[in-house]
């Protein structure tokens, strides 16, 4: 079996080598882009564990000649042609049951971040200010908390709001009748009702065709005013510019991001620029953090462990686990 792990990986691909065995062999290409790894090394591997470096699209694909299974080491996949990967037989398969619990860690501890104040008052503290008036603390019990997404994470984040005196209300037309009761939670019909009725909105969807840009002017247009916004999913499923305008006229109060529609940022979102550049507006409402929600040592691991041994059972001829694009006919 030969194994190519093309991005992010750094030797010793050691929890890779414990799954595979010894008859593997495993090849890391730590590239950041499909040509930095020969044509020869993608013609000859069977299974490929990838990141989130590199773009799986025709081209790319069109090189894989013994490749049978594709497993993005992470949850998101909406770097691989899946349609194309389908045409050409190779199975796609993720890893969307690890890091549940930083995830959604994460995006509780944004809002926390929010409800106590903390950025301003340890920037105040580093200067020995001790003033306690501060505009941003509120209490989050009995406020009203808008899950966009329901899934393992979508559940986590909600379990947590739940347990802080939060009222839960969710959109996601996936889920099947009868989840929200069993949880305790209102489902929504649309995301027009989340917009209206939430005090904080934090979104758990993939990045999908439908999903891309959900979060955009339409749906500021219905946002109770002074919202809290957290984004641990995916960054394009917010359009950036639309939340910049919903800012400055105070109908979001914070935002939370986890993750941007261009990582690392650069100059053309300006909301992040200014945010960079300390500007007075934003002084307090917004922590972006650089795509780490779901990282932790054991997140890590898990991750890679189960991804590994995903490709592995596709290689045995077994049942493939989390398969994303459907067989043929």
């Amino acid at each position: 079996m030969n194994i190519l792990i093309p991005d992010v990986l750094k030797p010793p691909a050691d929890i890779e080598r414990e799954v595979f065995g010894p008859g593997a062999k495993i090849f890391l290409g730590e590239a950041d882009k499909a040509e930095d790894i020969s044509d020869e090394l993608w013609h000859s591997c069977d299974a490929i564990l990838g990141w989130d470096r590199i773009e799986y699209d025709r081209p790319l694909l069109s090189k894989l000649k013994r490749c049978k299974v594709i497993v993005r080491v992470g949850v998101g996949y909406d770097n691989i042609d899946l349609l194309e990967a389908t045409k050409r037989n190779i199975i796609v398969c993720n890893v969307p049951d690890y890091g549940t619990e930083e995830v959604a860690d994460h995006a509780i501890a944004l809002l926390l971040s929010f409800s106590r104040g903390l950025i301003e008052y340890a920037r105040r503290a580093q200067r020995r200010d001790w003033t306690r008036e501060n505009h941003m603390p509120f209490r989050l019990n009995n406020k009203v908390m808008g899950i966009i997404g329901l899934g393992r994470i979508g559940t986590a984040t909600a379990m947590r709001g739940k347990a802080l005196g939060m009222r839960i209300v969710f959109y996601d037309p996936y889920i099947n009748a009868g989840y929200d009761k069993a949880l305790g939670m209102e489902r929504v019909e649309t995301l027009q009702e989340i917009a209206e009725n939430s005090d904080i909105i934090s979104i758990h969807t993939p990045l999908t065709n439908e999903t891309k840009g959900m979060i955009n002017e339409e749906f500021f247009k219905y946002v109770k005013r002074g919202a809290i916004l957290i984004n641990t999913a995916r960054g394009a499923i917010v359009d950036i510019f639309a939340l910049e305008r919903a800012m400055r006229a105070d109908t979001i109060r914070a935002a939370g991001l986890d993750v941007l529609p261009v990582e690392p940022p650069d100059e053309s979102q300006r909301l992040i620029a200014d945010w960079e550049n300390d500007k007075d507006w934003l002084r307090g409402r917004l922590i972006v953090t650089p795509h780490v929600a779901f990282y932790s040592p054991e997140a890590r691991a898990e991750m890679r462990r189960k991804a590994a041994l995903g490709a592995k059972r596709v290689l045995e001829g077994k049942q493939p686990m989390n398969r994303i694009n459907r067989p043929q006919g």
